[in-house]
């Protein structure tokens, strides 16, 4: 946890960004919409009641208690993920240290629409693919990031050794 403590600043302003533009648009831009680059991106705001990517296709994942465990899973996965990458690589990459602020700020952030919002305000819409925010945008750096260092370190660092490592901590 002594390593985390050095990134709460910035994870804390990518939330407040996040939750401060949300209170913008419900308060003022909720009937407005617009194009942003011709038909790829728009601005379309929607309360998405669904409360995980895959509630909007599989029904119980929809439901509160599941999401909340699932979220709090994912925060719990994050912090010790760290915590196991800095002990076993004392000064971990700027891309690894991008992963874990993006990861955290949004899973806080999905805790947050959960729990305040009763879903999240979505708002970008990508041609007429999704619908995301600004916490799925930091969600997806910190998935595109872990992929990349997966790929990068998967004979130094394996999944084995994370769950011994957890088990040892825990």
């Amino acid at each position: 946890m002594r390593y985390v403590k050095q990134f709460i600043g910035r994870i804390l302003l990518l939330v407040a960004i996040d939750q401060v533009v949300k209170i913008i648009i419900s308060k003022r831009f909720m009937n407005q919409e617009f194009s942003i680059i011709g038909n790829l991106i728009s601005f379309q705001p929607k309360q998405n009641i669904n409360l995980t990517w895959g509630g909007n296709f599989v029904g119980i994942l929809s439901n509160i208690w599941l999401a909340l465990i699932i979220n709090i899973l994912v925060i719990v996965v994050l912090l010790s993920g760290y915590s196991f990458y800095r002990n076993k690589k004392n000064n971990p990459s700027m891309s690894v240290n991008i992963l874990y602020i993006s990861g955290m700020a949004g899973a806080i952030c999905s805790l947050i629409d959960k729990i305040f919002w009763g879903g999240s305000l979505d708002f970008i819409q990508i041609y007429n693919f999704f619908i995301c925010d600004i916490k799925d945008c930091y969600l997806t750096i910190a998935e595109c990031f872990l992929l990349v260092i997966g790929l990068k370190h998967e004979k130094e660092i394996s999944f084995k050794e994370y769950i011994e490592y957890c088990l040892k901590k825990g």
